[in-house]
């Protein structure tokens, strides 16, 4: 037997497009609330412009590599990670190499 739900959503979608290098950028400067969650994807080789390298998701300490205190979680290119959060705070991205982009939409 399936169930299917339907489920009304009074909310906006919200979205970026974000440019992460070797520094940590906020992923969520505006503190934007979300009800389902936050879709955080890096462009791959099917994008119109891929990026070169991979993109580290963490906190604010967060390193471009897989230290085991300090790394974060590694998104490569063409990868994606949902988060089923509300509030996202405290969410950074960053790279080993410049001008790498990170796209997100949130619900």
């Amino acid at each position: 037997m399936v169930h299917v739900y339907r489920e009304t959503v009074d909310v906006r979608v919200q979205n970026s497009n974000l440019v992460v290098g070797t520094t940590a950028v906020e992923v969520n400067p505006l503190g934007f609330k979300f009800v389902k969650g936050i879709l955080l994807r890096v462009p791959g080789s099917f994008d119109p412009v891929p990026n070169t390298d991979s993109i580290w998701i963490g906190n604010a300490s967060i390193t471009a590599d897989n230290d085991v205190v300090t790394g974060g979680f590694t998104l490569v290119p063409g990868s994606s990670l949902f988060l089923p959060v509300e509030l996202v705070t405290d969410l950074y991205a960053i790279s080993s190499a410049a001008s790498q982009k990170l796209a997100w939409v949130g619900v």
